[in-house]
């Protein structure tokens, strides 16, 4: 019985530490701020999420199927199957896109991209017609649980990624990473990988899938001097493990043998290359466009994480009590009204009904009041707000954070 309560116990941990509303504390959101700008969890490619294939229905399994096995309490399951295709979608999300939104107070925020512009990363001839394609495998990876099992016997669910939509106003695709997800992200180590070498590893054609999958593992690691033996590669991109035939597991095994010695070339070009002598694959040096970022907290255990979290958060309440002055935590985010972009300066409660007094500023200082405003109608403008720096940029092909 006790066993029991002491997994609900972690299990309630982590429902709190991964709250999508629970504001984060200045440490997670620094570390996010940095993470959101192109870096991706690094678990993503380390555990097995997609398959080393590059084409293939995508499978809804009938109980989420466990990818990735260290023990009996560690491990991770996905409800849906995914192979390289959605791996090469989702690194492109992270760096190649047009704009990102700055973290609101629980760690979400928004990414802007356009799905010509991933086909076309993807390298897809007429990118325009690849759309659709895209727009799927971005749905796919909305619609996919992933569950994590913590060695502390804890338990936890949530998507790869979280809202999408097209805008046809605006002609951009929004992808929101929510609040839980950013967390996630902000507790896990992740991992930055260029753009122009992303597009290097996206591009490493379909018949060699088992080497671009090979590849990404690889490198979502540090480089190491052990080296992995092609027996470990056979097993983890399952290369005639799951075949009944000797004959053909053994086939193969020899093409992908043979796809190494004639793409040496290749693969030294992402500083990865095979030793003969010792039948060993090596990746010896980090290559100058991978950066990794660690986690925010050293600590691992999420009973000692919430309780720094929870420090820090009553020092600064008891801080804030301090003060006489509301904070509405509206203040500081930008709405656009009438084509002009707004910031909220100051929010003040009417005293004779539930409505507020809002005073906004425009980038030229130009002061603005107004009355009567709905706090529940202003946070849908500040939700909605897209910069209309976004569109200038899709139209003139650069990159600006907003």
């Amino acid at each position: 019985m006790g066993r029991r309560d002491d997994f609900e116990d972690v299990e309630n941990l982590f429902d709190e530490l991964l709250d999508y509303n629970r504001e984060v504390q200045k440490e997670e959101y620094a570390n996010i701020q940095v993470k959101q700008k192109g870096y991706i969890n690094a678990n993503f490619f380390r555990k097995d999420m997609f398959r080393a294939v590059a084409r293939g229905k995508r499978i809804q399994y009938k109980k989420p199927k466990v990818v990735w096995e260290k023990s009996d309490k560690e491990k991770l399951a996905i409800s849906h199957s995914l192979h390289q295709k959605h791996a090469d979608v989702l690194s492109l999300i992270h760096t190649d896109y047009v704009s990102i939104s700055k973290p609101k107070p629980d760690g979400s925020y928004v990414i802007y991209t356009t799905l010509y512009r991933i086909a076309k990363a993807m390298g897809y001839k007429y990118p325009e017609k690849a759309i659709d394609y895209v727009k799927q495998y971005i749905l796919d990876l909305r619609w996919t649980d992933f569950v994590v099992y913590d060695k502390y016997g804890g338990e936890y669910r949530t998507t790869i990624l979280d809202d999408a939509y097209y805008s046809e106003t605006r002609d951009i695709f929004v992808i929101s990473i929510k609040g839980k997800n950013a967390k996630i992200l902000a507790h896990a180590t992740a991992i930055k990988i260029e753009k122009e070498l992303n597009k290097r590893i996206v591009g490493i054609p379909d018949n060699l899938v088992k080497i671009k999958a090979m590849v990404r593992y690889m490198l979502s690691h540090k480089p190491s001097s052990s080296g992995y033996t092609l027996n470990f590669f056979f097993d983890k991109l399952d290369i005639g493990k799951s075949d009944k035939s000797i004959q053909v597991a053994k086939n193969k095994k020899s093409i992908f043998r043979r796809q190494f010695k004639e793409n040496e070339e290749l693969l030294k070009s992402f500083n990865i290359h095979y030793d003969r002598e010792s039948d060993k694959v090596f990746y010896a040096e980090q290559l100058k466009e991978i950066m990794f970022e660690l986690p925010v907290f050293k600590e691992k255990n999420p009973k000692k994480i919430l309780e720094k979290i929870n420090k820090d958060s009553d020092n600064q309440n008891s801080k804030n009590s301090k003060k006489n002055d509301i904070k509405y935590k509206e203040i500081g985010k930008k709405i656009l009204l009438n084509d002009i972009v707004y910031t909220i300066t100051e929010i003040t409660k009417n005293t004779n009904d539930d409505l507020y007094t809002v005073k906004v500023q425009d980038e030229n200082n130009r002061v603005a009041t107004i009355h009567k405003v709905n706090l529940e109608m202003l946070n849908k403008y500040i939700d909605n707000f897209v910069d209309p720096k976004v569109l200038s940029v899709i139209s003139g092909g650069t990159t600006n954070n907003i």
